[in-house]
C-alpha cells in the first residue's frame, strides 16, 4: 500500500503538478493518522474488554469469599452468644443463695469454654487482589474504599479475638481446676468421630460448689470473661455490617 501511495507522489512530481502532489501528500497523512487512530482505539477497546473480564471475574470471587464469610461469620457469632449468656446465667447462680445444681453449673462452664467456635476468615479473592495489584481495575470507587478497609475491620476483629483467647486459655480455664468437675464436661466437638478411642468416665468427686464458685474472686473471673465475650460479639457486628455493606456493592457491579 505504501508503495502504491509512493508510486503517484513520484508521477505527480514528474509531470510538475506540485499543488496537486502537497494535496495529495496532505491527504496521505492525513489517512496514516486516522489509522493510527483507528489502530490506537481499537486496541483501547481490546484493553477495555479485557479489564472488563478481568474485573468480572475479581467481582464474582470476591463474591463468593463474602457471602461465605457472612455465613460462617453468623455461626461464630452464634456460638459466642450461647457463651455469653450461659456467662450471664453462671453469673447469677453465683450472686443467688439458692441451693446450687452441680449439673447445671457443670453444663454453663461447658457451654463457656468449648461451645465457641474459631471464625476462619476466607481471604483469597483479598489477597489475590493485595498480591498482583489489581485494586484499580475495579471501577467503582466506593467497592476501591471498602476493599481497602478490609484490612482495618479485619485487625480490629482479630484483636479482639485474641484478647478473649489469651484470657479464656491463659487464665479462666486454669481457674477453673480447683472449682469444677471439668471432667464431667462433654468432649469438644471438633474431634474426629472415628478417631475409636475409649470414652472417659464421669468424675465421682462430690464439690461444695456453694464454696468453690461462690467467691468473690471467681465471679470476678466470670465477669471478665463475659466482658470478653461482648467485645467479640461487638467486633463482629461491625464486621458483619462491613461484609454486608460490601457485598451489596460487589452485587450491584457485577453483569
Amino acid at each position: 500500500m505504501l508503495k502504491f501511495f509512493r508510486k503517484i507522489r513520484q508521477n505527480l512530481l514528474s509531470e510538475g503538478r506540485t499543488g496537486k502532489y502537497i494535496k495529495y501528500a496532505f491527504g496521505e497523512i492525513v489517512l496514516v493518522m486516522i489509522g493510527i487512530l483507528l489502530a490506537l482505539q481499537v486496541n483501547n477497546w481490546n484493553n477495555q474488554r479485557l479489564d472488563n473480564l478481568k474485573e468480572q471475574a475479581i467481582l464474582k470471587n470476591l463474591q463468593m469469599d463474602f457471602r461465605n464469610n457472612l455465613s460462617n461469620l453468623e455461626v461464630a457469632s452464634a456460638s459466642f452468644e450461647e457463651a455469653y449468656k450461659a456467662s450471664v446465667d453462671l453469673l447469677e447462680i453465683i450472686k443467688d443463695n439458692q441451693k446450687i445444681n452441680p449439673e447445671e453449673v457443670e453444663y454453663l462452664v461447658d457451654v463457656i469454654v468449648n461451645k465457641t467456635m474459631s471464625y476462619d476468615l476466607i481471604t483469597g479473592s483479598i489477597n489475590e487482589i493485595s498480591n498482583t495489584g489489581s485494586l484499580n481495575i475495579l471501577r467503582d470507587p466506593a467497592l476501591r474504599r471498602q476493599i481497602s478497609n478490609w484490612s482495618y475491620y479485619y485487625s480490629d476483629t482479630e484483636d479482639d479475638i485474641v484478647i478473649y483467647r489469651d484470657y479464656l486459655f491463659d487464665f479462666f480455664i486454669p481457674s477453673l481446676t480447683d472449682k469444677v468437675r471439668m471432667r464431667n464436661m462433654s468432649v469438644p466437638d471438633f474431634f474426629e468421630e472415628d478417631l475409636d478411642l475409649p470414652a472417659i468416665s464421669k468424675s465421682e468427686f462430690q464439690p461444695n460448689y456453694e464454696k468453690t464458685i461462690r467467691t468473690f474472686e471467681f465471679e470476678n473471673e466470670v465477669y471478665n470473661n463475659t466482658l470478653n465475650y461482648m467485645y467479640v460479639l461487638n467486633s463482629y457486628k461491625v464486621f458483619q455490617n462491613y461484609l454486608s455493606e460490601t457485598l451489596e456493592i460487589i452485587d450491584s457491579n457485577i453483569k
